[in-house]
């Protein structure tokens, strides 16, 4: 039955990072509906596996980094809601990686866009950088591993 579990859990966070990354790349905005729901299938998780004190402390932490960050216009709101969205499913111990991954891939987001646009002669960052997309990725990626590691 656990794998019957961790398998509905990974399911619906892949339909929601899909849903997201979709709208960030279309419209550069994540419904706060979207987060909600993320938050609930990850919360329900970390419960589920034994560890929503431990990520909520973490989730906690981090949120008031990027809020400081948020203040200084070097990340977006929506963007702090949809990685803390995330992080309630992830083990604590693999924060980190994801965070690190966040930012890998959005580095490399990043050089992409810059190229296209440089062959395109458009310029890609005018409607701001859908960085929800690496977070979805990451999000997915590090939630499944913690589900998957029971």
């Amino acid at each position: 039955i656990d794998i019957v579990i961790s398998i509905t859990f990974i399911t619906l966070n892949i339909l929601c990072s899909v849903r997201a990354c979709n709208s960030d790349h279309k419209y550069r905005t994540i419904s706060n509906n979207l987060c909600k729901l993320i938050v609930v299938i990850n919360s329900i998780a970390a419960c589920y596996y034994g560890y929503i004190l431990q990520s909520t402390l973490t989730t906690a932490i981090i949120f008031l980094v990027l809020v400081v960050v948020w203040l200084f216009g070097c990340f977006g709101a929506g963007d702090i809601k949809l990685l803390c969205a995330f992080l309630l499913g992830i083990k604590p111990e693999l924060t980190i990686a994801c965070l690190v991954m966040v930012g890998g891939l959005g580095g490399v987001q990043l050089v992409v866009m810059y190229l296209i646009g440089l062959v395109t002669n458009k310029s890609l960052f005018e409607k701001g950088i859908p960085y929800g997309i690496p977070i979805s990725i990451s999000g997915f990626a590090c939630t499944t591993l913690s589900f998957l590691s029971f």
